[in-house]
């Protein structure tokens, strides 16, 4: 392009790029006292060598390594009580090093330290306290009975960190309703109830999140009521707040999925009933000399208050006047589900959530469907 005369913002809006890079590569072509067609002709790692920056020989910095000898001491100091990265800085970094960094530098380099060992990520659990909650990012698929289609599949895993215990769940999508579905069939799973349930800001679970605060959608401050659950978001773009639930999802990827890899399903239900079984055979596999399911029994359902008589229900709702077919649609499927012909006419209230679909005139139940993901 530039070859071509072509000027700096037509080459950026065509390749989206900014200025300087395209500054910074017509600089270096210049530089080499060869014309474009020149450059063209050269090879791609040629091309590469020359108009790439060299890289600068960096004078190794002496008070960097007098602060990386004393970082074991600084990170012990730090853990005392009260101790902040000031307090630690003036009172014993200044008085070994009077000639090392201040404190903006000092800061830096410890905040690196820290992170790169794990000092400031390690949490400790209390047991029965969280269950941590994820999408898995990689999808399983089932086969339409009819056209031998496969149909992608959203996966929800969550997991206890205390001892590990995850629950693994295909959905059919990761909309709101499925969801909490999938966080009752994971309560089911386990037992109990934890205190508390820590997520992601997935917007099925947080509303709106900024720095300072968030807040919870409308749907899961409903669920946790209902279940006297405090609900807990991560900070964003902070994976490690939630890195047993992530760790969870490799480790399922390693044992569920390249199990049921090349097996073939046609229902939902049927790829979870295969994913259930291998599920308890992993959590009884041996773990720190116990297996997740013993630890889990013994140190976290005590911690758990008992499961409610009925579950969480997050149920959609819309009312129609029935038409001349008696048949309702709902759901993104398109699925229709009858009432009586004697309603034509009439408004009805539909209510539906993963499981049921519920055909009310008033206050009078009419009908209650299996929810069908069939169109």
């Amino acid at each position: 392009m530039l070859s071509q005369g072509l000027s700096q913002n037509s080459i950026c809006a065509a390749i989206h790029c900014s200025k300087r890079n395209v500054s910074e590569v017509s600089k270096a072509a210049r530089d080499t006292g060869k014309s474009y067609g020149e450059l063209i002709a050269l090879s791609d790692s040629e091309l590469l060598t020359i108009l790439s920056p060299q890289d600068q020989v960096l004078v190794e910095d002496p008070r960097k390594a007098e602060l990386e000898r004393l970082m074991p001491e600084v990170i012990k100091r730090l853990k005392g009580k009260h101790a902040t990265m000031q307090f630690v800085h003036e009172t014993f970094y200044k008085k070994q090093c009077p000639d090392g960094y201040g404190y903006t530098q000092f800061k830096l380099h410890v905040s690196k330290y820290r992170e790169s060992h794990d000092y400031s990520y390690h949490n400790d659990y209390e047991p029965g306290g969280q269950m941590q909650i994820d999408f898995a990012g990689d999808h399983l698929y089932i086969k339409d009975y009819r056209t031998k289609q496969p149909q992608k599949l959203t996966v929800l895993v969550c997991v206890m960190p205390y001892s590990n215990l995850p629950f693994m769940m295909a959905l059919p999508k990761a909309t709101t309703d499925w969801f909490f579905h999938g966080l009752n069939k994971a309560l089911e799973f386990m037992g109990a109830l934890p205190k508390e349930a820590k997520s992601d800001n997935m917007r099925q679970w947080v509303a709106k999140s900024d720095r300072y605060s968030l807040t919870f959608s409308e749907a899961s401050v409903e669920w946790a009521l209902y279940y006297g659950i405090e609900p807990t978001a991560c900070r964003v773009r902070k994976p490690r707040d939630k890195g047993p639930v992530e760790g969870a999802v490799n480790h399922l990827y390693n044992y569920v999925y390249a199990r049921i890899e090349g097996e073939t399903y046609y229902s939902i239900n049927a790829i979870n009933s295969r994913i259930w079984e291998l599920l308890d055979e992993y959590c009884s596999l041996p773990y720190k000399g116990s297996t997740r399911w013993e630890i889990f029994n013994k140190y976290e359902k005590p911690n758990m208050r008992p499961l409610p008589d009925a579950m969480y229900r997050f149920r959609l709702r819309k009312e129609v006047k029935l038409g001349s077919t008696y048949h309702i649609c709902i759901g993104s499927e398109h699925h229709f589900y009858s009432a009586p012909h004697t309603y034509i006419g009439q408004k009805i209230k539909v209510l539906w959530d993963a499981e049921f679909v519920e055909i009310y005139s008033g206050d009078q139940l009419l009908f209650c469907h299996d929810r069908s993901m069939v169109a």
